[in-house]
């Protein structure tokens, strides 16, 4: 009687593309398309333009860079949909049967277009930064401004870790959605919905457990206490690792049309 060998896995054989590799190309594919240059571009013009409203709207006290850092800062809202665009490219662009077959392993696919964007997102807010300080040398040559140049290491910590919760919650739901207007939608429409909600008597002690722009307020002023640490992480795990888990749970098994 013959007896039939055991069905065995295909093996991957050959070297591994390294992962910094991979966000390399993640970065440049996040950067060199239509929809992310337009992006990109508006939020520079956000950034210049509202640090030039600051300088003519404010007396001359509150020129100070941490003041015009505030104004600058208003491009901000713009960044996770660059996460939003990264993690949605291979469905939406159907070029996830290229990208999987040169790597097969998805989920470090998925990590790369994580750190690729908030990579991005940490240039802007250098960049930001840097422009609020040009801002500030300008108020204090033409407009008489204060001028101070203080910023407080818990304002700019605070700053940067609001933006990679952002833009952390922009890949998620991307990978989670699969589908770029939806998770857009998503993005600007449910945290509003539930800050809506606080104002509801018999949700006004739960949502402030569930309300991500709440949350990163006290962090961004740096004036993070133990409940509100604890309510940051609460609403961070909700809309951005729960949304990350789903989504590379979700590409890892979805097949390739």
């Amino acid at each position: 009687m013959t007896t039939l060998a055991p069905t065995q896995m295909p093996v991957m054989a050959g070297p591994r593309t390294p992962f910094l590799r991979l966000v390399r190309v993640e970065i440049r594919k996040q950067i060199d398309t239509r929809a992310s240059v337009w992006i990109l571009s508006a939020i520079a013009a956000i950034t210049l333009g509202a640090a030039a409203l600051a300088l003519w709207v404010l007396a001359p006290a509150g020129l100070t860079w941490r003041t015009l850092t505030d104004f600058a800062s208003a491009g901000w809202s713009l960044l996770p949909f660059i996460g939003v665009l990264a993690a949605t490219s291979e469905w939406t662009q159907r070029t996830g049967l290229q990208t999987f077959v040169l790597e097969p392993r998805r989920s470090l696919v998925g990590l790369a277009k994580l750190v690729g964007s908030l990579l991005i997102g940490v240039v802007m807010v250098i960049a930001t930064f840097a422009a609020a300080a040009a801002a500030n040398l300008i108020g204090i040559v033409a407009f008489d401004g204060d001028g101070s140049w203080t910023l407080e290491p818990a304002y700019v910590a605070g700053s940067v870790a609001s933006m990679v919760i952002y833009v952390a919650m922009g890949v998620g739901l991307g990978l989670a959605l699969m589908n770029t207007p939806l998770a857009i939608v998503t993005f600007l429409v449910l945290p509003t919905v539930f800050g809506a909600l606080a104002f509801v008597p018999w949700l006004a002690d739960v949502i402030p457990w569930l309300d991500i722009s709440g949350a990163t307020l006290a962090l961004v002023n740096g004036s993070l206490s133990g409940e509100e640490g604890a309510r940051l992480a609460t609403s961070a795990a909700l809309w951005c690792a729960l949304p990350l888990a789903i989504g590379f749970w979700r590409t890892s098994r979805r097949d390739m049309l």
